[in-house]
This record gives structure tokens, C-alpha cells and sequence, in this order.
């Protein structure tokens, strides 16, 4: 009964998305024109608006993420802003009055252009980051807690610092090569449920010949 109930409300809540399980939704969250993939999660108070996220992802509390493509296993913590848009300093003002309608009503329709953000695979971002708009995140790479992303992140880079900036990478240029290759965020998830061990321990030259032979 207590799952039903959450389905009713999450559908009288979320509007135009399309989930695939609400089992891991908070009733307090907020999804508009979101579509989510099996078992992802969404942390209460976070706020989603045209945004896709693919199997295994989670969202943290109070994050605030828009116009943005998130892929599997991703790891967002709490208080993230992904797709922060800035006011044009360029313009007259740099109050949004003249194109948010509900700034002093002096537009009837918003006039802003989004530009996407797109989140590949296997992705930690810390908490109280803010990606700007228009940044990929390449796959593996981390985030570290209190950066704003104003450029491209590369695969398996370690970014921190306002703005971030590379610190170092997780592995080594072959092994970054292989696991790109591998691509093992696409094998089936029993695959990976009989092999955890691979996944729960050091990338080495044992466990990285172990998955080539998995993903064959």
C-alpha cells in the first residue's frame, strides 16, 4: 500500500516525465520533463527540470540540476547546481526583468536559451558544485567538493578549485585508453553483480585483464 501511495503522489507531483521506477524517488523532490532509467535515485528537495539520467545514477539533496544528460553510474552529492545560468553582463541591466516574466511582469513569455550539459558514465561530482552551462564531463572523471566547472572536464580527470582546474588523473593514459575501450557501463548489470569483487577493488593489471575479459 505504502508503494502505491508513493506512485500516486509522484505522479501528481512530477509532471510530464517519464520514470521507470519511482521506487527510489523522494516525494519531495521535483521532476519536470525529466526521463529516469531504472533504479535511479532522487534525494528529497532536489529540483529537476528537463533533464535525462540513465540506470544506476543518483541525485543528491537540495541539488538543482536543468537542461542536462546524465549517464549510468553517476554519483551527484548534495547542494550540486548542474547548468547554472549567469546574467549577461553585456546587457543594460543584469537584472532578469527583461526576459523572466515573474521579475516585475515586464515580459509575458521567459526568454532564455539553455545550453545542455552533458554527464557521460561513471561520474562523482561533490558536494556544493556548480557546472556552468555548455560542459561535458567526460567518463570516470570526479569533481571535487566546492568547484565551479567552467570548461570541459576529460575522461577520468580529478578537478577541484574555483574556477576547477585538473589535478591530477584516477589511472594511468593505457589503462584510461582500455577502460574507454571497455566501455563497462554497458554490460549487463548481472554481469557485474557476479563479478563485483572487480568493481569493489584497486584497478590494477590483474582486475583491468580480468574486465577485458568480461566485456568480450
Amino acid at each position: 500500500m505504502k508503494k502505491i501511495i508513493k506512485i500516486f503522489l509522484s505522479k501528481l507531483v512530477h509532471k510530464q516525465n517519464k520514470i521507470e521506477s519511482y521506487d527510489l524517488l523522494s516525494l519531495d523532490c521535483r521532476l519536470i520533463n525529466c526521463n529516469l532509467e531504472k533504479e535511479v535515485r532522487v534525494s528529497k528537495k532536489a529540483e529537476l527540470s528537463n533533464t535525462n539520467i540513465s540506470y544506476l545514477s543518483s541525485i543528491g539533496r537540495y541539488s538543482k540540476i536543468t537542461y542536462t544528460d546524465i549517464g549510468k553510474y553517476c554519483a551527484i552529492s548534495w547542494d550540486v547546481t548542474i547548468n547554472a545560468i549567469s546574467h549577461p553582463y553585456n546587457h543594460l541591466t543584469i537584472s532578469a526583468f527583461p526576459y523572466v516574466p515573474y521579475v516585475g511582469n515586464f515580459v509575458k513569455d521567459r526568454i532564455q536559451q539553455y545550453q545542455k550539459v552533458t554527464i557521460k558514465n561513471d561520474v562523482w561530482i561533490g558536494a556544493n558544485s556548480v557546472i556552468m552551462p555548455n560542459i561535458t564531463i567526460g567518463n570516470g572523471a570526479i569533481v571535487g567538493a566546492g568547484a565551479v566547472v567552467t570548461k570541459d572536464v576529460p575522461d577520468y580527470a580529478i578537478v577541484a578549485g574555483v574556477p576547477a582546474k585538473v589535478i591530477k588523473y584516477r589511472f594511468s593514459k593505457k589503462s584510461i585508453k582500455k577502460l574507454l575501450d571497455l566501455q563497462w557501463w554497458d554490460l549487463d548489470p548481472k554481469i557485474i553483480k557476479e563479478n563485483i569483487d572487480i568493481w569493489g577493488g584497486e584497478l590494477d593489471c590483474n582486475s583491468l585483464k580480468r574486465l577485458e575479459e568480461i566485456c568480450k
